[in-house]
């Protein structure tokens, strides 16, 4: 692997975009349709304790809380973007550099005082 100039934006713009989508898990998104994603995984969780109390770390109890904490799910995102950095092609750029500039306008955001209540 050749550490250039290119893969430098290519490893910037991945950064920017899992930033971007890690921080899904902590927004409504449209129509609510992540708050009612995070709902019901939670309720998903809850089913996974036993008579006796006691909850057991299954499947749903760990998407439950990926889907609650963006640091947690942006170490997850970045093992499912780091083969785009390494392998390029067309399509997966296209789709890092919208992530991307999403990440730069909701780091902004967070940036200035419009988005320092969130």
């Amino acid at each position: 692997m050749k550490i250039d100039l290119e893969f430098i934006v290519r490893f910037l713009l991945a950064a920017l975009a899992v930033y971007r989508v890690a921080w899904f898990t902590k927004e409504d998104g449209p129509f609510g349709i992540f708050e009612s994603i995070r709902t019901y995984l939670g309720k998903m969780a809850a089913k996974e304790i036993y008579s006796s109390g006691v909850q057991r770390h299954g499947l749903a109890w760990t998407l439950a809380e990926l889907s609650n904490c963006p640091h947690c799910a942006g170490v997850w995102l970045a093992f499912l973007f780091a083969p785009v950095i390494i392998w390029p092609g067309l399509i997966t750029d296209v789709i890092i550099i919208i992530l991307a500039l999403a990440g730069i306008q909701s780091l902004l955001t967070r940036a200035t005082s419009e988005g320092s209540d969130q």
